[in-house]
């Protein structure tokens, strides 16, 4: 929005058919508007940025992950090119430290140890898998109706009464 704050010249206040001290007082009234413009910008911005705020804090979870985890690494070489079956996750990778900064280190899982520093941004928290017998193990220690029990035909049901 254009605000004209004075009137530059003799010929202008004469056309308007302005004295030059109302010329003068035209120039404060539009200073003032111009201050409220400002207020009103000021309060506006700070309102959206509480709404940024409190949208950020409701829907964006902090990460944290500790030593001894496994994490996927996102491939952002995949990012724009959105293949039906490209993974855009590499790993599993192990967490080895974690820094204030966000910073996390990983080493591969397998016998070639090499580290790496990546931003925990790019991490996503991959659960390890089971063997059968810890299945087996967390499963049946869990109160359930039905026990599970590994049998040499495979598993079977067994419910406790």
């Amino acid at each position: 929005m254009a605000i004209e704050l004075e009137h530059k010249t003799l010929r202008t206040t004469i056309f308007l058919d302005m004295t030059i001290s109302a010329a003068q007082e035209e120039r404060v009234l539009w200073l003032n508007a111009l201050d409220k413009i400002r207020k009103f910008a000021l309060q506006h911005t700070k309102s959206v940025q509480n709404q940024r705020t409190k949208w950020h804090d409701l829907y964006i979870r902090d990460k944290s992950f500790k030593s001894g985890d496994w994490a996927l690494l996102y491939d952002s070489r995949y990012k724009d090119n959105l293949g039906k079956l490209q993974t855009k996750w590499l790993g599993p990778y192990d967490i080895v430290d974690t820094f204030s900064n966000g910073v996390v280190k990983l080493s591969t899982i397998d016998l070639v140890k090499f580290k790496l520093l990546v931003n925990g941004h790019r991490l996503h928290l991959y659960h390890k898998p089971l063997s059968k017998y810890d299945f087996l193990r967390q499963f049946s220690t869990a109160q359930h109706a039905g026990i599970l029990v590994a049998t040499d035909d495979g598993l079977a049901i067994t419910t406790s009464s």
